[in-house]
């Protein structure tokens, strides 16, 4: 799930009510809030150092091709042996070559139609390819087989449901995450207790001081879609994401937000383009900090979905939000952050061979306030990264690995000084995030995934500069 809440709602945005604080145990513990969510931006495309993209693309790749050319000399050696045109589509199909397994399984009926188990094995390749009907034919002959293996019989039920389920009009899918995360820093709080206030030097005491911690993580995307049978494919889309996290002993870092989109897709210059959609939506959003109300957000935007060649594909969104923030007993000063952020996002994706997929985004952001003009800001970051699977060395599942590496940039400059923290210095700052995540399917459904990450953050005021490594390792289902 590419899921990034930081993105989605802004939530970076939160540690500036630090500078709003004067009392400075308050203030400490505000630098807090963005913990929550920088570990969980882990699965955000970002960028990617190129020395361990290419070290890592050359391993992988290196690897898998040799067991592909070796499989596809033998199958030229030997062309009616059906062991090793088997062997030749299990390869295939881990490396992504759906249509060259399809040829040599279909190579096997023709040798021999009674095999069933071939049969249900094109009948979910053609699935996987989106080719229902013929992925129906073949289930539907391996079904008939009396002598078929329970397990096999199983399965082919299973794909034939899924089936059944896709040519509806009706289309609702999700996805859920559970996962444990250790961060050096829960807090996001500075490395010492040296800071600005109104100008002058100042001590936080040791609570507001970076912390580590560990804390529980829980993710949750559900999307609907109607086909509403129209011919340039349109469809309504709705997708809900969810994002909670609790700190052990940073309450601080607590996070909870709800984003809602919903809004028509079609396709747009039919006949001239092979692949272009538009999807223009309206967008409601909640977060609470610490279990307090922070902001609710409304909006709409647009998003544009191009195939720009064989292997590229371009996503570009546009997005305004309102922002109502409202004042509270935790945040006696949350009102003088309410404002209007626009947004605007690119991502690149490059399927650059089977294995490997490149990707890279540019981002720009305008928030803007009502009240408070050192709380305005301009925010412009760029990113990329990649990723490759590789064979299943342990599980022997005949489902890939994969490994994402992904790194990247933003800056942000701040309309006006803080009088707070320091009316004559005005706030920039630039993050770098890195990550790199191993994800282990279970099976069709079930994928555990570790992520190892950076987020350190360089500020012209030393209230907001910080590092936090963090490890996070977790369980995800889709249904």
């Amino acid at each position: 799930m590419v899921f990034c809440p930081a993105q989605l709602v802004g939530i970076d945005r939160i540690v500036k009510c630090a500078g709003e604080t004067q009392d400075l145990s308050q203030f400490g513990r505000l630098f807090g809030i963005l913990a929550a969510c920088a570990g969980a931006c882990v699965v955000c495309p970002a960028a990617t150092p190129v020395a361990w993209a290419q070290a890592g693309a050359a391993a992988a790749k290196s690897d898998l091709d040799r067991q592909y050319d070796e499989a596809f000399q033998e199958m030229l050696r030997q062309p009616a042996n059906l062991d090793v045109l088997f062997r030749f589509a299990s390869v295939a199909s881990q490396t992504g070559d759906l249509e060259g397994a399809i040829s040599a399984l279909e190579r096997m009926l023709l040798i021999n139609a009674n095999l069933p188990r071939v049969r249900l094995e094109l009948g979910v390749l053609y699935y996987r390819l989106g080719s229902y009907e013929v992925a129906r034919t073949y289930l539907e002959g391996a079904l008939k087989s009396p002598t078929l293996p329970a397990d096999v019989r199983s399965r082919a039920e299973q794909f034939m449901a899924q089936i059944e389920k896709q040519q509806k009009p009706s289309h609702f899918s999700g996805e859920v995450f559970v996962g444990w995360r250790y961060q050096s820093n829960a807090n996001l709080g500075p490395a010492t207790s040296e800071v600005r206030l109104f100008g002058q030097a100042a001590n936080l005491n040791q609570q507001a001081v970076g912390a580590p911690d560990w804390g529980v993580v829980s993710t949750v995307q559900l999307r609907h879609s109607y086909d509403l049978g129209t011919q340039d494919r349109a469809a309504l889309e709705t997708i809900f994401i969810g994002y909670v996290n609790r700190q052990f002993q940073q309450s601080a870092a607590n996070v909870s937000l709800l984003d809602l989109t919903s809004g028509p897709r079609f396709q747009v210059f039919n006949g001239i383009f092979e692949d272009v959609s538009l999807k223009t939506f309206g967008a409601f959003g909640a977060i609470w900090v610490n279990d307090t109300p922070y902001y609710m957000s409304y909006g709409g935007g647009v998003e544009a979905n191009v195939l720009l060649a064989d292997s590229l594909r371009s996503i570009t969104t546009a997005v305004w939000r309102k922002h109502d923030n409202n004042d509270t007993s935790y945040l006696p000063t949350n009102s003088l952050f309410r404002g209007t952020e626009y947004t605007g996002n690119t991502i690149l994706q490059y399927q650059l061979t089977p294995i490997v997929t490149l990707f890279a985004s540019g981002s720009a952001q305008r928030y803007q306030t009502e009240q408070a003009p050192w709380q305005s800001y301009q925010l412009w970051g760029v990113g990329g990264g990649m990723s490759f699977r590789f064979p299943d060395p342990v599980l022997k599942t005949g489902l890939p690995w994969t490994i994402t590496l992904t790194a990247g940039e933003q800056w942000w400059h701040y309309d006006a000084p803080d009088p707070v923290v320091d009316p004559t210095v005005y706030r920039n700052q630039t993050d770098f995030i890195g990550t790199v995540t191993l994800a282990i399917p279970f099976n069709e459904r079930t994928t555990f995934s570790l992520t190892g990450g950076r987020f350190a953050r360089a500020a012209s005021l030393p209230n907001y500069a910080f590092d936090n490594n963090n490890v996070m390792f977790g369980v995800s289902w889709r249904f």
